[in-house]
């Protein structure tokens, strides 16, 4: 009877051993998706469109534009700070993902991707939020609520 027992010690102990794995694993897994979606609605973009200027307007503006890359996409500004976030499609659901950068007063802004050159202007002092879901630039003036 005894060698029975010691027969089934090995196979529950690795069995206990699989099922936290994948109970470890779950929880994670869980957290993780869970932090997306959260990470979609807090920097999700609420706000007028930030006016769009020509290069040369963009040009004629006495100041500099800082380069800030985020990914694959550069995002320029003449002022200010930004803050960048990675962004997953359909609401932190999807696998697809894309950058937003919040800009605190940018005035200037030149936004570039693989799909092409955004120019925007939002004004001097007034905060920006830009998308580049799908590789397309959009800014609202405003700044989306920052994650906890």
């Amino acid at each position: 009877m005894a060698a029975s027992k010691q027969k089934w010690v090995g196979p529950t102990i690795l069995g206990a051993i699989a099922l936290l794995v994948v109970g470890s694993l779950t929880v994670r897994y869980v957290r993780i998706h869970q932090g997306r979606i959260d990470d979609a609605k807090a920097w999700a973009i609420a706000g007028p469109p930030c006016p769009q200027v020509s290069e040369a307007e963009l040009l004629a503006a006495p100041r500099g534009l800082r380069r800030s890359d985020y990914g694959e996409v550069s995002f320029e500004r003449a002022k200010g700070e930004i803050e960048c976030a990675t962004i997953y499609v359909d609401g932190g659901r999807g696998d697809e993902n894309y950058p937003v950068c919040q800009f605190d007063r940018p005035s200037d802004l030149r936004i570039r991707t693989a799909r092409g050159e955004w120019r925007f202007r939002p004004g001097p002092g007034v905060p920006a939020t830009v998308s580049t879901r799908g590789g397309v630039a959009t800014c609202v003036m405003a700044t989306a609520r920052k994650p906890a």
